[in-house]
């Protein structure tokens, strides 16, 4: 059950990796990208990519949450509470929830949420280093 456990821990940090996509490729779209001719190929692919990642970056979030409920379930059962693994998952959760509030309640109004939003995803990426690094203890 260890590699079970340890399965889901990467998958939570393959979906966390693609659901953080969504601000570099936005950035990156406005000071270069956008810069480049409409009929440009690679402003053309790069649109597509860009249209994947912003579309599905809910869904992306959902699914490493789902991950991370496996994943802390199976830690429980089978070895121990890892606090920076709670603290971590804490965040992912309040940084769910502030995500979904902005996307169905204030409908995508840029306001104070989208920055707070943004500053948790920054703590939870430490927060999860430290967790990957003292090996979830």
């Amino acid at each position: 059950m260890s590699l079970l456990g340890n399965i889901f821990g990467w998958l939570i940090v393959a979906g966390l990796a693609v659901t953080l996509l969504n601000y570099p490729i936005k950035v990156i779209y406005r000071k270069k990208i956008a810069r480049l001719p409409k009929d440009s190929v690679l402003r053309r692919r790069y649109g597509l990519v860009q249209r994947f990642v912003v579309q599905y970056h809910r869904f992306f979030a959902g699914f490493t949450t789902v991950a991370m409920i496996v994943h802390l379930v199976i830690q429980l059962q089978y070895r121990w509470l890892s606090w920076t693994g709670l603290v971590t998952a804490i965040l992912m959760l309040c940084n769910g929830f502030l995500g979904g509030y902005g996307h169905y309640i204030k409908r995508k109004k840029k306001s104070a949420w989208l920055y707070i939003h943004r500053t948790i995803a920054v703590l939870m990426i430490a927060a999860l280093a430290v967790h990957l690094a003292t090996g979830g203890r």
